[in-house]
């Protein structure tokens, strides 16, 4: 089973040594590495493209800025594009362990025909890679037996660690950021996520939970788009909640 790795790049220069390091010396066999960059001018796409010329691994994509706080520039490029079997998206100011997907593919393999799409626990970490959980994100990995549950936990929050997502290649339809949005009615630019995973679960696509952590490391810092959209006063969250609540009538 091939996956592609996907590194969404905008202005990455910071971190973006760590990262591409870290998913291109991954010890799982068969795998690629797309880097699709936002129009970056700091230097990180030039970065890409030196970094290009030593790995055969590596694609390097240039795509333009369309959408603020998310990586939905390179989710469309990938449905469009993807060859390989499944598809995971680690973001550039973000690293993973050496053996982080071999273990993750090691799961889907157990039953390849009933799982499309996994999760897993998530660590998070400072600029320097010391372990950080300003909001409970290092607590245990989110648990739900089935679609039902998994409703009624998105009424509350959203139940998915997006980083550690590993999606199959037939559930890359469904991703589309416009029809995700035309589905629940709203623009939630930053939180678009969680609604696709209101989305998936209204088609009847279940994301297993893998009840431990796998590897994924979650840097926090103060120029992420995490803690930009929490500066945005628009509750995305609650829009998101009682438009599903109303659809499911629960």
């Amino acid at each position: 089973m091939k996956i592609t790795i996907v590194v969404p790049c905008y202005n990455s220069m910071k971190y973006i040594k760590q990262c591409m390091d870290s998913v291109l010396n991954q010890d799982y066999d068969n795998f690629d590495v797309w880097a699709c960059d936002n129009e970056s001018i700091d230097g990180t796409y030039e970065y890409l493209l030196e970094l290009e010329e030593e790995h055969p691994r590596l694609k390097v994509f240039q795509l333009p800025n369309l959408y603020p706080n998310g990586y939905g520039e390179a989710q469309e490029h990938v449905i469009e594009n993807l060859e390989s079997d499944y598809v995971t998206f680690v973001a550039s100011d973000d690293y993973i362990e050496k053996d982080y997907i071999s273990k993750c593919m090691a799961v889907i393999a157990k039953d390849p025909e009933k799982i499309k799409c996994i999760q897993s626990g998530i660590r998070g970490v400072t600029h320097s890679g010391r372990e950080y959980d300003p909001t409970g994100l290092n607590q245990p990995p989110h648990s739900y037996k089935n679609i039902s549950e998994f409703k009624q936990q998105c009424l509350t929050r959203s139940p998915v660690y997006t980083p550690t997502v590993i999606w199959h290649k037939s559930i890359l339809p469904y991703m589309r950021v416009h029809e995700a949005h035309e589905a629940s009615e709203i623009s939630c630019i930053g939180a678009g996520d969680y609604d696709t995973y209101c989305y998936l679960a209204d088609k009847g696509i279940f994301i297993y939970p893998i009840p431990v952590r796998m590897g994924y490391n979650y840097r926090w810092h103060e120029d992420q788009a995490t803690w930009i959209v929490q500066q945005d006063t628009t509750d995305y969250d609650e829009i998101i909640q009682n438009y599903w609540r109303m659809k499911w009538d629960m």
